[in-house]
């Protein structure tokens, strides 16, 4: 059903809010590999905080009893002491105006749903002022999609986050990460004198010390990769003995547009990594050239807060968006709003860090 809204001194009738989320959720979306991958638990919260010790819950055991004695219920043992985060709050706004640039794929959604007419090329001032309103929606979903991604990638590489803006109160989310899983080799891997074995198998015995057990995934770039493929010690111990037997690392091309699983060694899967961002206005990577991480834990947690917003009853939810027609200055106004929180399930479930190569 259409909204209607004056422009010009004429009513015009745009989409409403649920046919906005319809052809928000239609149209191609961020890539979230990060957040499937390592974050695949989603829990809600009608609150403005997470209790971050209830996600750590105990391991359910079955009660002992005699054989005469009525069932029990279990016993959950719950935390002593639970911390409260506060999660981001992220509201973009945007001005809606009439288009004057098109995106042709949305255009033609817009046509395939009966929204836009079709049959003729020629778009009307109404037509180009909502298909500025579907471009800014979208607009506005993308960006908090790839805000919730940069949080997550930070928790995941770092173990802490930080929320900032020119409005808002710098504040650092730190899950206090044992300093031991900041780990670094003292010589670059593919210089002389690298010891990639030694160092690999130092980074699982932290893991196993501070994180209960050994990593089962390795996330790095496409650069830290062909370093240690390189390596004298790492070829003889997993390449050459499956020399006509089998092939451990698949070959293939460096590819920079999406994630790539290179093989497994001793049951460790190894992915590369190496997309790119222009999120904070300057050309970026989701993971550092020189990061090379062994992952123990990649059971993460994104955590959504109640929307603090009249509209939407303190209801959690992943994301929300309003529009208003303001009179001074006269303007239509599209309004997303998301609460959420990267949780890592273990907190020392990653070691590595920088400065691989």
């Amino acid at each position: 059903m259409s909204q209607t809204f004056t422009f010009q001194n004429a009513p015009v009738e745009l989409l409403d809010i649920p046919q906005l989320v319809l052809i928000t959720d239609k149209m191609k979306k961020v890539d979230t590999w990060i957040i499937d991958r390592f974050y695949p638990q989603r829990v809600a919260y009608n609150k403005t905080v997470v209790p971050v010790g209830e996600l750590n819950t105990a391991t359910p055991l079955a009660p002992f009893v005699t054989p005469s004695t009525g069932a029990r219920p279990i016993d959950v043992a719950e935390t002593a002491q639970v911390d409260f985060v506060k999660p981001a709050y992220l509201k973009p706004m945007m001005t809606v105006t009439p288009a004057t640039i098109q995106d042709s794929a949305l255009v033609g959604q817009l046509r395939q749903y009966g929204i836009i007419a079709t049959g003729s090329n020629r778009l009307s001032d109404a037509d180009l002022l909502l298909i500025d309103q579907a471009q800014k929606a979208i607009y506005l979903r993308q960006s908090i999609e790839n805000r919730k991604l940069l949080i997550a990638r930070d928790v995941l590489l770092y173990g802490k986050t930080t929320f900032a803006s020119a409005d808002f109160p710098k504040y650092e989310v730190d899950y206090r990460r044992n300093p031991a899983c900041n780990f670094s080799p003292l010589i670059k891997w593919g210089q002389v004198g690298a010891k990639v074995m030694d160092d690999m198998q130092a980074m699982i015995d932290i893991s196993i010390e501070h994180g209960g057990s050994s990593p089962h995934m390795i996330v790095t770039s496409s650069k830290v990769f062909n370093a240690m493929r390189q390596d004298p010690e790492f070829k003889e111990k997993f390449i050459a003995p499956f020399a006509g037997i089998s092939v451990p690392l698949t070959p293939s091309f460096d590819h920079k547009d999406k994630p790539q699983f290179r093989g497994t060694v001793d049951n460790i899967e190894i992915w590369t990594y190496d997309v790119q961002h222009n999120m904070d206005g300057a050309a970026g990577r989701f993971i550092p050239e020189d990061f090379f991480g062994m992952i123990n834990d990649a059971n993460g947690w994104i955590a959504h807060c109640a929307i603090q917003n009249l509209e939407a009853f303190g209801q959690a939810l992943e994301f929300f968006l309003t529009q208003d027609q303001k009179k001074n200055p006269s303007s239509i106004e599209l309004l997303a709003e998301s609460s959420p929180l990267a949780v890592p399930n273990n907190k020392n479930g990653l070691v590595g860090g920088r400065g691989f190569v």
